[in-house]
């Protein structure tokens, strides 16, 4: 009998088939799609920890396909799965990033073809044809077309030069958050309505030494965001709320939780769970095999609800589709996601 996760998985999101399982502890998939792309997944187990000590153990499935080259973040978007991928180490593959859109039948490099990105991390969907991308040192926006073709519309450096280009939230369809992990700062990149020109600005107020991960609660308008050891501080790992105006500025004190160091401090991407939480990614122990972790906050308390750890590498930025939490494993070249359903 399948776990939660794979019923899940296959009856609502329906983009990878379902398992069948082996005589041993760890089921393994073969899904043949109509292209030769095969995929390969394996189901393995996490760990959940709650705040009073509790374990529940959580199946993960775990994917392996073709066109991954250090996937960096992952937007489930229309019921398929795009990913961000640098092609090499940050800083260090220009023109080698692309990014890769997975339908359930293959995993395809979106925009073949077209030119290609130097360290794509961040991106978002700011309508259903425009992609805006942290393409460091520039933001970058693309029209998709319905060939999965691409036209470059605009590409802009950051005025004052960027430190590293990292995260993208999206605010609203001419809206977006892009955060500068180098020189802990945010930018605020506004598109005009005709998708074809765009300007970048600081925001004001916000100065936090590897600022990383970032998300935005349109219900309440309140942003989230969270600093990194990568920014070159080992103290720094910390998790900042701060509420928005209508015009998207800082209206109100950013506060920061009342958390130690989080993890390992090496904390990379933020995103919105159901029933007011926050999930949030460890890199873990630079980047050491299973030493990644994921937090999970509760939003009205301000307090750490659960950890989950086991055979996790490498977490960078994650995104979630109701309650199941797909995780890029940056060093492993994979795809990883977690149905946490009712269980926390």
């Amino acid at each position: 009998m399948f776990s939660k996760v794979v019923i899940s998985l296959c009856a609502s999101v329906m983009l990878f088939g379902c398992p069948k399982k082996k005589s041993d502890d760890t089921e393994t998939v073969e899904v043949q799609p109509e292209s030769s792309n095969t995929v390969m997944s394996e189901v393995i187990t996490v760990v959940a920890t709650n705040s009073e000590g509790v374990k529940t153990n959580i199946e993960t499935i775990r994917y392996n396909f073709e066109n991954l080259s250090t996937p960096e973040s992952i937007v489930v978007h229309k019921g398929d799965i795009y990913v961000s991928n640098i092609g090499g180490q940050p800083g260090q593959s220009p023109d080698m990033g692309f990014i890769t859109k997975f339908d359930g039948k293959e995993n395809i490099k979106l925009c073949d073809g077209a030119v290609t990105l130097n360290d794509p991390k961040g991106f978002a969907f700011m309508s259903d044809n425009y992609l805006l991308i942290s393409n460091h040192p520039n933001v970058t926006l693309k029209r998709v077309m319905d060939n999965d073709k691409c036209a470059d519309v605009k590409s802009l450096p950051i005025d004052s030069g960027a430190g590293f280009l990292n995260d993208v939230a999206r605010l609203d369809n001419n809206t977006a958050f892009v955060t500068d992990t180098g020189k802990g700062l945010i930018y605020k990149v506004t598109i005009n309505e005709q998708f074809d020109d765009f300007k970048i600005s600081i925001v004001k107020g916000i100065n936090h030494n590897g600022i990383n991960g970032v998300t935005f609660d349109p219900t309440t308008s309140t942003l989230y965001f969270v600093t990194s050891t990568f920014g070159g501080d080992a103290t720094v790992g910390d998790l900042y709320s701060v509420q928005l105006d209508n015009n998207f500025n800082l209206s109100g004190n950013i506060v920061k939780w009342n958390t130690k160091q989080i993890g390992a401090g090496g904390l990379d991407g933020i995103a919105l769970l159901q029933n007011d939480k926050l999930v949030i990614s460890d890199w873990g122990k630079d980047g050491a095999d299973n030493s990644a972790m994921l937090f999970i906050y509760d939003i009205p308390t301000k307090s750490l609800s659960t950890t989950i750890s086991g055979d996790i590498t490498s977490t960078a930025d994650i995104t979630v589709d109701g309650n199941i939490i797909y995780m890029p494993e940056f060093s492993k070249n994979r795809i990883s996601t977690i149905d946490i359903g009712d269980k926390l």
